[in-house]
């Protein structure tokens, strides 16, 4: 209902919270919260029993939703009306629904909510009263509960967490949100991660989504590598790792990172990410090192990392051991980002390899991979490096 004696909504982040949710909601929400048999079969309800207190509040809250979109106060036989339900209903929540209706459109928003607490809590299924106290609440600038109630009755819909996550996210865009998203994520644990995965899905909302999360150390997979992988996939590497040291608490510095391939629980793609495909798998041995199983039908990337290199000559080394198959089958290649040009491409071999590369000033990032190279018969191949090394020979 509109707000009474000029009263404006607290900010435009209740205004949006308001349009959000009526959007999501749609009228239909508010035709089943307020007269939903009445609107339905007005006339075969009236017909067959007039008197009913489902019939008459049916009634008597449509007659009052009327009014208020018409900016009048609801005609006086409402509260003849509203006394019969008391009468007829003493334990319902219907009659504290239609007197915290009245009073709202007569701008007594205190005893208005006084009363729809109170069928809410008469009944906790009443989509009335979650309505009613979700649209106060939004106007009063109490976002938080709001939201609570807005989620509560999208579920008495029948609909799940999915069907109101489009207004939180909605919600979440809008200027001022992010202190009651907080909140709310604090009281709704269970609604951050998609909320934050959704958004994660544009690089535009990565301060957004930074800001929003309430714990950045607690892994969540979905969001935390969604919006590195966009931010990278966008070119913006230097925000992307940014974010990623601010996710996992790895302090920001060039080179390579867990190059003992440790099960560290940093995401890709400033870790290590590991291939599992018909084509290979690439997995750590849990000594320091990379087993690598590869089967030869088609070019297959293993293991791949994204770094931040100062411009200057490197030098990469390793050693591999050979179990089975050809290891030159499998090769090291340095790329530069954006662009993908290859600084380097180097087969394995048995022993130690050594693998110079030379980064220069237009590289934003360099992608250090391993690839198998299919050759013209299909040959499995195995093998294992340990010793990982990645040092700057000297700055150009």
């Amino acid at each position: 209902m509109a707000a009474r004696g000029g009263r404006k909504p607290r900010g435009a982040a209740a205004i949006a919270a308001v349009a959000v949710c009526a959007a999501l909601l749609s009228f239909q929400i508010i035709r089943n919260a307020a007269a939903a048999e009445h609107e339905r079969y007005p006339a075969l309800a009236q017909k067959l029993w007039p008197s009913h207190p489902a019939v008459v509040t049916d009634r008597v809250l449509f007659d009052i939703a009327v009014a208020a979109a018409h900016g009048r106060l609801p005609p006086a036989s409402v509260i003849e009306d509203a006394r019969q339900i008391a009468t007829r209903a003493p334990l319902s929540p219907d009659p504290f629904v239609i007197r915290g209706a009245i009073a709202e459109t007569q701008g007594r928003g205190a005893v208005s909510e006084t009363f729809l607490t109170e069928a809410r809590s008469r009944d906790p299924r009443s989509r009335a009263s979650r309505f009613l106290l979700a649209d106060r609440y939004f106007r009063t600038g109490r976002m938080t509960q709001g939201l609570i109630e807005m989620q509560v009755l999208v579920g008495l819909q029948s609909r799940g967490l999915e069907a109101f996550l489009p207004a939180l996210v909605a919600y979440a865009k809008t200027p001022g949100a992010i202190p009651q998203m907080r909140d709310y994520f604090r009281l709704r644990p269970q609604t951050e991660a998609p909320v934050l995965s959704i958004l994660a899905v544009d690089p535009a909302n990565a301060d957004l989504v930074m800001a929003l999360a309430t714990n950045l150390r607690r892994p969540e997979p979905d969001w935390r590598e969604t919006l590195l992988t966009r931010l990278t996939a966008t070119g913006q590497y230097a925000k992307a790792y940014v974010s990623w040291s601010r996710l996992t608490g790895v302090p920001m510095r060039s080179g390579l990172y867990n190059a003992a391939f440790a099960k560290l629980p940093a995401p890709a793609p400033f870790n290590w990410s590991y291939a599992e495909t018909p084509e290979g798998v690439a997995e750590a041995d849990g000594k320091g090192g990379l087993d690598l199983l590869y089967y030869g039908r088609a070019p297959a990337t293993l293991v791949h990392q994204i770094m931040l290199l100062r411009p200057a000559t490197y030098k990469l080394a390793m050693k591999v051991n050979v179990d089975s198959g050809d290891a030159t089958a499998i090769r090291w290649a340095v790329r530069c980002l954006p662009g993908e040009t290859a600084l380097a491409e180097v087969p394995l071999k048995p022993g130690p390899v050594e693998v110079i590369f030379a980064v220069p000033e237009t590289c934003l990032a360099a992608r250090l991979e391993l690839a198998g190279v299919a050759g013209d018969v299909p040959r499995t191949t195995e093998v294992i490096i340990s010793g990982l090394r990645l040092d700057a020979e000297a700055p150009r």
